[in-house]
């Protein structure tokens, strides 16, 4: 005799009984693939996460922002793990501390001479003191007073300062040809608020742009500071999220032919003019490097952002930030070092003078900038 098959009910908590158990097993192994695959990359292919470091930054009244003072601070941007270390007064120092020379350089610069990516001894300014220092037989001490996000605005205003209350033999200025050619003076930075992050909330309104700023935003900004696995593959998709219009990268407008007239190259050139008035008026020469982008040294990676941004490469000239301010500061009579042939001339012939994943000079970038800039160095302080 057969047993009378369960009522429907039964039926029915049954299956959602067996839907329950599929659902936590396979979230439960999701979870367990997600954590692993996190290890993994953190171990074999490190990304640059976002930094958001106060211990490092602070905000600074006329430049907006300044590294902090007598800074211990531990950071891998994805390349490496690196240590920053800062004295006193803030500039960009070794393990072993400040180093004291009767001959001292000032370094001003972006995030390129700040040089996270790579421990002090690999950066251009120590490197730079070691090459100027058998090149002039002499002791050098390069002040590091580089910060990332600065532009030529700044620059001018923290020589002003440090030329004031110090004595230097030389000036060194890197402009970044990708986005230091600035459109207009600024000669007031308040200090900088602190970085804002999106909090995680409940949607208020049925809405595609509610749902992103209450969900995916906070999402995303806990990701991208944590999650080495989540900025993987945001760069694995950067070509599609390129046309999407979902990436910060992007081709800087200074490479379009529409802006050969533009006024950013001409006020770049009056803000180092200034800058050199200072040091002059102190006694000490300025030498002015112009630091090229990686899309400049290497072509695929140029033909990447064509492609990725859909652009028509007769609407480009990759080499135009490097001429237009090379020609413009050259015509105020300023020292101007043009560092992109030597980068080409090296990356034919040796290892990648970027990162892959950091796209700061590598620690052979910095090599090459540091030798380049010696010799010019050198040759202005003999004069």
């Amino acid at each position: 005799m057969s047993a009378a098959p369960p009522p429907p009910l039964s039926r029915w908590r049954l299956a959602f009984r067996r839907l329950v158990q599929s659902v936590l097993l396979l979230s439960v192994s999701g979870i367990i693939a997600l954590v692993l695959a996190e290890v993994l990359v953190r171990l074999f292919a490190p990304q640059q996460l976002i930094q958001i470091r106060p211990d490092l930054w602070m905000p600074a009244d006329s430049v907006g922002w300044l590294r902090r003072p007598n800074a211990t601070v531990r950071i891998n941007t994805g390349e490496r793990g690196v240590s920053v270390y800062s004295d006193a007064e803030g500039y960009r120092v070794g393990q072993g501390g400040r180093r004291e020379a009767p001959v001292r350089v000032l370094l001003l610069g972006d995030s390129f001479m700040e040089a996270l990516q790579v421990d002090y001894e690999q950066s251009t300014a120590a490197l730079l003191e070691q090459g100027l220092s058998e090149r002039l037989r002499r002791g050098v001490a390069v002040r590091n007073a580089g910060v990332a996000g600065w532009s030529p605005n700044q620059y001018l205003i923290r020589a002003r300062q440090l030329l004031a209350r110090d004595t230097f033999d030389l000036v060194v200025v890197a402009i970044f040809v990708g986005n230091d050619a600035v459109s207009m003076r600024i000669p007031y930075l308040p200090p900088r608020e602190a970085v804002r992050r999106h909090s995680l909330r409940l949607p208020r309104r049925l809405a595609w742009s509610e749902f992103t700023d209450a969900l995916l935003k906070p999402l995303n900004d806990a990701l991208e500071v944590r999650s080495h696995l989540y900025t993987l593959l945001k760069n694995q998709l950067a070509t599609v999220r390129m046309r999407l219009g979902m990436t910060a990268d992007y081709l800087p407008i200074q490479y379009q032919r529409t802006e050969a007239s533009s006024p950013r190259w001409q006020i770049t050139a009056e803000l180092s003019r200034d800058l050199a008035a200072a040091a002059r008026a102190r006694g000490t020469p300025a030498l002015f490097v112009l630091v090229p982008e990686r899309i400049q040294v290497y072509e695929e990676d140029f033909q990447r952002h064509l492609r990725g941004f859909n652009i028509d490469s007769t609407t480009v000239d990759i080499d135009q930030p490097t001429m237009k301010l090379r020609e413009t500061l050259g015509a105020q009579q300023l020292n101007v070092l043009d560092a992109l042939p030597a980068f080409r001339a090296s990356a034919h012939r040796g290892p990648r003078l970027f990162g892959i994943v950091d796209q700061h000079l590598s620690p052979d970038g910095h090599r090459v900038l540091a030798d380049t800039l010696a010799v010019e160095a050198a040759r202005l302080m003999t004069r």
